[in-house]
């Protein structure tokens, strides 16, 4: 089962430059303001069960925010829309559980959820409103790509009716907060003192939620019973900055008789800090492992707020002899 999907991936990253919302009436990227992310490549077929767990924890993650914008924000626009945003998708998580049955539907966040409503919660002022922003614009971006792409080949006809009905709204969502972020993006460059030259805009300091793909070469990836099944060699791009896959070396002994296998970078679940380790061995009762005690001893006393990289990856139900045995990745031109 793991081969055929190491082999749909693969196929999917050779279609990095494919926009996503071609056919969606959003603005093309061409129009958006300078600095922002590209459209997100359209997402795979996913299961009925799949798409319930995204799409669910979307759906509270996009409330649960949006109610704490409400509290922080006294900007108009952010607060109208953060409005909305509670009224819409917790009508839209209504009639999902109504289409969803015989799923399985998620009632708490997910890990990366939880840890990007963990930011919100620490951040206050100007900086909450350009992170709160930030996250929507991504958020939904994806969420436009998952439901029009369950909407068209679903496998379940209730949940692809409501897909199908809810992908309008979104794409409203979308452009709403695209035309507030490039606003908020106007208004941060002001407040900086006009840092921009000749149009361009720069960075001052690193902002949550923001990694270097420096840091995540070389991370180790763990299967959820916590066995180590590899190392990332590679981020992969694409021309817009959009992290597409991660290339995992497997096998081999001290980076000899290695094999690169690429996974799309969605795929991966990500642990924050050494403690995040020590619960999920207590939980999967996996001893024996010493390289997680490496992993945890380089965290150790460490924050997990602010890092700029986790402290390992995790790509859950995989093996080791099942990524040894998939479709291997091969660079194009020179390394």
């Amino acid at each position: 089962m793991l081969k055929k999907q190491m082999a749909a991936w693969l196929v999917a990253t050779t279609f990095m430059a494919a926009p996503a919302f071609a056919q969606t009436g959003t603005a093309p990227a061409g129009n958006l303001p300078a600095g922002a992310a590209a459209p997100a490549m359209p997402m795979q077929n996913v299961s009925a069960a799949e798409f319930v767990n995204k799409a669910a924890n979307s759906n509270m993650f996009e409330i649960q925010s949006s109610q704490l914008a409400l509290d922080k924000t006294q900007n108009d626009r952010i607060r109208n829309f953060a409005q909305r945003m509670v009224q819409d998708h917790t009508q839209a998580g209504d009639r999902m559980k109504a289409a969803a049955q015989g799923q399985t539907v998620p009632t708490s966040l997910d890990q990366e959820h939880a840890q990007m409503l963990q930011q919100l919660q620490q951040a206050s002022g100007a900086s909450f409103e350009r992170s709160y922003v930030q996250m929507q614009y991504d958020g939904h971006q994806k969420a436009v790509a998952l439901f029009e792409s369950y909407g068209q080949s679903g496998d379940n006809p209730q949940l692809k009716q409501f897909a199908e009905q809810t992908v309008p709204t979104l794409r409203e969502h979308l452009q709403m907060i695209t035309q507030i972020r490039s606003e908020v993006v106007g208004a941060a460059q002001a407040a900086s003192g006009g840092t921009a030259q000749q149009g361009q805009q720069f960075l001052t300091q690193e902002q949550p939620g923001m990694w270097r793909l420096s840091k995540l070469k070389g991370l180790n990836v763990y299967n959820n019973n916590n066995e180590k099944i590899g190392d990332i060699r590679e981020v992969v791009v694409d021309r817009g900055g959009k992290v597409e896959a991660v290339v995992i070396g497997v096998g081999g002994f001290l980076g000899l008789g290695e094999r690169d296998v690429a996974v799309p970078f969605n795929a991966l679940q990500w642990s924050m800090s050494a403690s995040d380790d020590r619960a999920r061995t207590n939980r999967t009762g996996a001893a024996g492992d010493t390289t997680a005690s490496t992993t945890q001893d380089r965290s150790a006393g460490s924050s997990s707020q602010n890092q700029s990289a986790p402290d390992r990856a995790i790509l859950a139900n995989a093996t080791k002899d099942e990524l040894k045995n998939a479709p291997e990745f091969h660079y194009g031109g020179s390394r």
